[in-house]
């Protein structure tokens, strides 16, 4: 299983896919997160391939392969090695040459290199062809946006509390500022998750060559949004997000009190059916939570993905979900054999230690 997973990710060019943990959970079904320090399992699996290849090409009849496996030391990338093919001499091909000796030399070597490009044409077509994997559930869900002709539009929310008091001296550090001379700086600014959680789903674009552009919430016109595939990076600090998923079966919300937020579950009723509390140092928890949404939006005639927490943990770890296809496919367990054509929304919880969100786990999914 190892081997046949390893070539199939290096063919489909999904490198990021062949590393330890990711190959852990995919292949040998250990948990996310799992510690790879005391379970071994994948580095003693590589280390059996490599003997066994090793030993079936020294031992076995492998004249018929074109290509060699190896698994380099170190790497779970695998090389492929073209194995030169033998010419014999055809008989047609020798009367012809003997015919005209001025021409003797240049025929074995044309012919020699036009076996050996058959031979890796023959390959490659049969690697891409028969080993050639479906595309995985990561990129499936992402498909519509891969395959679009324009630039993926990343709307970004941005802070609402940024203001500029002017430069402040060390012997005024207890001066009140009067609020009419604070300078608002809201197009500036961006939560520290937000941020992270846009360099996933940017990279993401960047490993698959799909270009994309990043706006600010506050700066983005409707008109950036209509007939461009578009990804909403935050919730309550961005407009796009609540506005365009509004009337979902799952949304986030404000309480009865504006110091407690969390996902409404329209099914169950009007309340928050998950919840944080702003403690006095702001909106910081050991939990949070995240909805994400793929929907076709009538209002943009586009795919819309939205991806937004709680909290800006939150919406780094939702980042983090869009982006690893280990933590996506945890959502699918679910999910219609024709979950790719249906729009989806994912409800996750995110576990906070010391600033630093979990991996990402699915309480709730819907597909309609």
């Amino acid at each position: 299983m190892l081997l046949r997973y390893v070539v199939e990710h290096t063919l489909d060019g999904r490198l990021e896919s062949l590393k330890e943990r990711i190959i852990g959970q995919a292949v040998f079904d250990r948990d996310v997160g799992y510690d790879t320090n005391q379970d071994a399992v994948v580095r003693n699996a590589a280390a059996e391939v490599r003997k066994r290849l090793a030993q079936y090409y020294q031992e076995a009849d492998s004249a018929g392969d074109t290509y060699r496996i190896e698994m380099p030391s170190g790497s779970y990338v695998p090389e492929f090695h073209p194995v030169a093919v033998p010419v014999q001499p055809v008989a047609g091909v020798a009367l012809g040459l003997a015919a005209t000796p001025g021409r003797r030399a240049g025929w074995p070597t044309a012919l020699l290199a036009a076996v050996a490009v058959i031979a890796i044409a023959g390959w490659i077509v049969t690697a891409r062809g028969v080993l050639r994997p479906a595309p995985m559930e990561l990129d499936q869900f992402w498909a519509s946006h891969l395959a679009a002709t324009a630039p993926v539009q990343i709307c970004v929310g941005q802070s609402r509390f940024s203001y500029y008091a002017g430069h402040v001296t060390e012997d005024q550090q207890n001066v009140q500022v009067p609020l009419s001379s604070l300078q608002p700086m809201r197009d500036r600014f961006l939560w520290f998750g937000d941020s992270i959680g846009m360099a996933s789903i940017s990279g993401y674009f960047s490993q698959h060559h799909k270009p994309f552009k990043i706006r600010g919430a506050l700066v983005t016109p409707y008109g950036e949004l209509r007939g461009n595939p578009s990804v909403l990076i935050g919730a309550f600090n961005n407009e796009w997000t609540l506005r365009l998923t509004e009337g979902m079966r799952f949304s986030l919300s404000t309480g009865a009190s504006p110091d407690v937020r969390g996902v409404i579950d329209h099914q169950r009723g009007t309340g928050l059916t998950w919840t944080v509390a702003r403690s006095p140092q702001g909106w910081i928890a050991d939990e949070d939570y995240a909805l994400v949404t793929r929907f076709l939006d009538p209002h943009t005639e586009q795919m819309v993905v939205s991806a937004g927490g709680i909290t800006h943990f939150g919406t780094w770890a939702a980042g983090d979900f869009l982006s690893n296809p280990v933590y996506f496919r945890e959502a699918l367990k679910t999910a219609p054999p024709d979950w790719r054509k249906k729009n989806i929304q994912i409800v996750l919880r995110i576990k906070v230690v010391e600033g630093t969100p979990g991996p990402p786990q699915v309480v709730a999914a819907h597909f309609w």
